[in-house]
């Protein structure tokens, strides 16, 4: 009688064990791979923002080359300046996004608040700079029907996009990690491999959005 308890124990010992241990690991993958998908999302959004920078140089030139370039004119209440001042303030915003790009792709994810937070400033800085500039260009009588400033303003508001689409995804993995840790079996789990204080910080979308850029 003893043996078919002792074995029916052993069978119930080892069943168990195996649905724990699928609980667990199943758990830790879904985790990891969570942050694995946050991380890759966070990437092609500051890959995306890295191609704007790069389109600055064809920007600028476009704006030297303007007859109203360091020239205001009295008469033209709608005149946007376009000067030297307006390209200095591209460059410095353009300096911090990219100073902050460097910082959040040379960190061990996950990016800090104030991180994230420094992000979010410095890229609507530079899209309404950019934004600024291309409405001057469009109010040059020059360059209104230059095909080279209609293909330079699809290339930005196409980047405007890409980066509200990959950082919506990130963000969409990232408020997965964050309540799958906080909730059975998920926090248990993370305790269980030190991720109960990892919290991946999501972007402020709503202020990439293009009309609010705009506003």
């Amino acid at each position: 009688m003893k043996r078919p308890l002792l074995s029916l124990s052993i069978f119930s010992a080892v069943f168990f064990g195996i649905i724990l241990f699928s609980v667990v690991f199943g758990g830790y993958s879904s985790l990891y791979r969570a942050q694995n998908r946050a991380r890759d999302a966070r990437i092609l959004v500051t890959i995306e923002c890295q191609k704007q920078l790069d389109l600055l140089p064809d920007l600028m030139a476009m704006v030297r080359k303007t007859d109203s370039f360091n020239r205001i004119n009295p008469n033209n209440s709608n005149q946007t300046n376009l000067d030297q001042k307006k390209l200095d303030q591209l460059e410095q915003a353009a300096f911090k996004t990219k100073t902050i790009l460097t910082q959040i792709n040379s960190v061990k994810p996950p990016v800090k608040k104030e991180v994230i937070l420094a992000f979010e400033g410095s890229q609507i800085h530079l899209s309404q700079e950019i934004i600024g500039l291309i409405i001057g260009l469009k109010k040059d009588a020059k360059l209104t029907p230059s095909q080279a400033l209609i293909d330079l303003e699809k290339k930005f508001n196409d980047l405007e996009i890409t980066v509200f689409y990959h950082s919506h995804q990130y963000n969409k993995e990232a408020k997965y990690f964050n309540t799958r840790k906080s909730i059975f079996p998920g926090f248990l789990i993370a305790k269980l491999f030190k991720l109960e204080e990892t919290h991946i910080y999501e972007i402020n979308i709503d202020l990439f959005k293009p009309d609010n850029l705009r506003s």
